[in-house]
């Protein structure tokens, strides 16, 4: 019961703190100075991350066996996008990070309470960047999304990749714009194709 009190408590303290608006879109990308300090930020706070129970790991070993597989196959084909792979989950919201036909590049469904959108992501040194001046870091076993507000840089974290759904029906009768534009982008839903020898 305590656990769902401080879990309801952090829920709306982050809705009170960060606005939609700050997901979705940044000032400017932080620099790598400040990347380098929320990283570091971030390493200090997942021990609190993790007791809160929000982060609690949920997956089944068989979503950890598919989504494993998953990034397995794609680092074989494009290295740099396979660790970003799958559904990533914070409180309320969810990524759904699913490779593109362009080599280096991701496609992001990002999902927040009943609001979705899409955009892409380039990797680059390790990081994915957006168009709407987001930078996406992994850091022990977290993807955070690096972002800046009110000329403040600033993290959201998201934990626990599930494997990606392999068709989109049920997410387009909730979000038909958001994937219309997916559909529209060349992105994968599912296993590299083999290449020919």
């Amino acid at each position: 019961m305590k656990t769902w009190i401080y879990a309801g408590f952090a829920c709306l303290l982050l809705v009170a703190v960060l606005p939609m608006s700050v997901l979705a879109q940044s000032q400017r990308y932080p620099t790598d100075a400040e990347l380098q300090r929320l990283r570091q930020e971030l390493r200090q706070k997942i021990p609190q991350l993790n007791t809160t129970g929000i982060y609690h790991d949920r997956r089944s070993p068989n979503e950890r066996r598919t989504r494993n597989a998953f990034v397995e196959a794609w680092a074989k084909v494009d290295p740099a996008i396979a660790p970003f792979l799958g559904e990533w989950s914070a409180i309320e919201e969810s990524l759904y990070i699913y490779p593109s036909k362009t080599r280096g590049t991701v496609c992001i469904l990002d999902i927040s309470l009943d609001i979705g959108d899409f955009y892409t992501g380039q990797i680059r040194n390790g990081k994915v960047y957006t168009a709407s001046n987001l930078v996406f870091f992994l850091d022990s076993g977290f993807l955070s999304n690096a972002f800046v507000s009110e000329n403040k840089p600033g993290t959201y974290e998201y934990a626990n990749p599930r494997p990606l759904p392999g068709s989109l029906q049920k997410l387009q009768q909730y979000y038909p714009d958001m994937i219309a534009a997916f559909e529209k982008a060349d992105c994968f839903t599912g296993l590299p194709k083999p290449t020919s020898k």
